[in-house]
């Protein structure tokens, strides 16, 4: 798997000179090849944890605050760009 370093830089709208990218490009392989090692664990008797600290979560009622809400026209007030109400933004996932 190679991270195409160019593509990602531009979705994320950060200028990478080509320099930087071949330092990035290597970072990322070394990253994905340590992740890989993860596959090598032998996991099987182990349960599934998908918290370690013990804590709960308390939620609070979910209400509205009449106060903090934003009309729609209040909300996109600030937009770059928008469509019949709505916010316009430019695609980032496309089909491979």
């Amino acid at each position: 798997m190679t991270v195409d370093v160019q593509y990602l830089a531009k979705i994320i709208q950060m200028p990478v000179k080509p320099a930087e990218a071949k330092q990035l490009q290597a970072g990322f392989a070394k990253t994905i090849e340590t992740v890989k090692l993860l596959n090598q664990l032998d996991t099987t008797n182990i349960s599934p944890n998908f918290q370690v600290s013990g804590l709960t979560n308390i939620f609070r009622e979910d209400k509205i605050d009449k106060k903090r809400v934003l009309t729609q026209t209040q909300a996109l007030t600030n937009a770059k760009h928008t469509y019949q109400g709505y916010f316009v933004v430019p695609a980032i996932l496309h089909e491979t």
